[in-house]
């Protein structure tokens, strides 16, 4: 779809580079209200009918109605569940350089640069479907936030460009602060040249094994297979940097002749993320 002319001079204002794709929950919110005006109109019409079939007698196309009228009505049910509505006038337009969101006549643009942390959640809906309803929120350096899900079509696609970005902009600059004898706080846990914390759960880095995310999990898991710190994924800040971060670390760490745990690391120097 084309850009907005607002849009295109906002981003050209501050630096985006070039257009790439636009994410509009405008046509989604669009349909969904057609929707359902059409099985709200054709349920409130055939239950109103099917109370007149009842009362005249003609149960079998009252009960018929009935029926018909429950189909509808959960249909309109089933939209809103879905959250068809929740993407009006809302749009996120992608650059180069980072990505412009409008809602309605509000616009922010929002610089790779300029972004703190994607904290990314995910809801399975259904155990048969595997479905799973993942929700991207956006945090800028200033504090502001921005939220975006299913009610914004291609919303996975867009979360892992920009989580993406902001990882590759945030993982080397942790990973520098640990190797300057830093304190990081990712979260809940806490990365220094010895190891990874947890509330007082340490794993120094010769002993662990695996850091990544599963099933909504941030997980440490120790070298023997046993299980570490754990945190949920939907309650932490940049998790996929944290994992990064540690794997960065910790293979830092075991390379002959590292600067890792050498000399400790002073509590006053300490960063949070």
């Amino acid at each position: 779809m084309p850009f907005p002319q607002r849009v295109l001079d906002l981003a050209e204002n501050r630096g985006l580079g070039e257009p790439v794709r636009a994410y509009d929950g405008g046509p989604a919110y669009r349909r969904a209200v057609t929707w359902l005006v059409l099985l709200g109109t054709a349920g409130v019409l055939l239950v109103l009918s099917s109370i007149l079939y009842l009362v005249d007698g003609w149960y079998w196309l009252g009960g018929t109605g009935v029926v018909l009228a429950i189909g509808y009505l959960a249909g309109t049910g089933w939209i809103l569940r879905a959250g068809g509505l929740r993407g009006r006038g809302r749009a996120f337009h992608l650059f180069e350089h980072g990505f412009v969101h409008t809602a309605g006549k509000s616009a922010e643009v929002c610089p790779w640069n300029a972004l703190l942390s994607v904290t990314v959640s995910g809801v399975r809906r259904s155990a048969a479907h595997r479905r799973t309803d993942w929700r991207f929120t956006v945090a800028r350096a200033d504090g502001h936030r921005v939220s975006f899900g299913r009610e914004l079509p291609g919303a996975r696609e867009f979360g892992e460009i920009v989580t993406g970005e902001v990882t590759r902009r945030t993982v080397p600059r942790l990973l520098a602060a640990v190797e300057g004898g830093e304190r990081v706080t990712v979260g809940p846990f806490a990365v220094d040249r010895d190891g990874v914390e947890k509330e007082g759960e340490r794993v120094p880095w010769s002993e662990v094994g695996e850091v990544g995310i599963d099933n909504g999990m941030v997980f440490v898991r120790r070298a023997d297979g046993a299980p570490g710190p754990s945190a949920l994924a939907g309650g932490m800040p940049n998790a996929v940097a944290f994992a990064e971060l540690c794997c960065g670390a910790r293979d830092a760490a075991r390379r002959p002749h590292s600067a890792f745990g050498s000399g400790g690391v002073s509590g006053s120097n300490s960063l949070d993320v």
